[in-house]
């Protein structure tokens, strides 16, 4: 073997070994940069189905039922109100009650106020960006039914975003690779509070 044909040899190996190392480099950013911009994605989804998951247990406390359509879930935020017990005086002191002093007495507060005094949302939330997928034109899925336990009808409900959704216009495997890890973890091939399945109100991140 010439010396030059040996160079040639290990010029084209040098070149391999680069090329390589570029695509092992490549992959694993390209990784991380999906799992840095999924992670991101998924803190503001959170945020949403937090308050969503908030209006579904007034809508509940109200009619008994959680409801499964964002226009009348956002309809009655806006536009009903919730009843509440407000003590008056001291219900302890009988001399009170007996005179009328003290008593409870029944009144209605509209529904984002109650929240917004509750701390369950603050001044800025936007009921009617609620049903929105973060950073898109999408809306969260969102359904109502009921089941049967030990006798008892429980309601459920669930509100949540597939991944393919989500991330949409991020590499595709890595997308799938997402759906399939949380199928097999939560049943659920993405982001979702409450559940249909079984009367439990969490998100599958908690």
């Amino acid at each position: 073997m010439t010396k030059g044909t040996k160079l040639g040899i290990e010029l084209v190996l040098l070149v391999c070994i680069a090329f390589l190392t570029y695509l092992v480099y490549s992959s694993v950013k390209t990784n991380i940069d999906f799992e840095r911009e999924k992670d991101r994605k998924i803190e503001l989804v959170k945020k949403k189905l937090i308050n969503a998951r908030e209006l579904q247990f007034a809508y509940e406390k109200k009619h008994g039922k959680y409801c499964g359509s964002w226009d009348k879930l956002i309809m009655f935020a806006k536009i009903d109100s919730l009843v509440f017990d407000r003590k008056i005086g001291d219900l302890e002191d009988s001399a009170a009650v007996a005179e009328g002093l003290a008593y409870v007495e029944k009144v209605k507060i509209p529904v984002i106020e109650k929240l917004i005094r509750d701390g369950v949302i603050t001044k800025k939330f936007n009921v009617d960006k609620v049903k929105f997928v973060p950073e898109s034109d999408s809306v969260f899925s969102i359904a109502a039914s009921s089941l049967v336990a030990g006798g008892v009808t429980l309601q459920t409900f669930q509100i949540g975003v597939d991944f393919s959704v989500l991330l949409q216009g991020m590499d595709l495997q890595l997308i799938e690779n997402a759906r399939d890890s949380y199928e097999k973890r939560t049943n659920y091939p993405g982001i979702r509070v409450g559940s249909l399945e079984q009367a439990a109100t969490e998100g599958n991140w908690e």
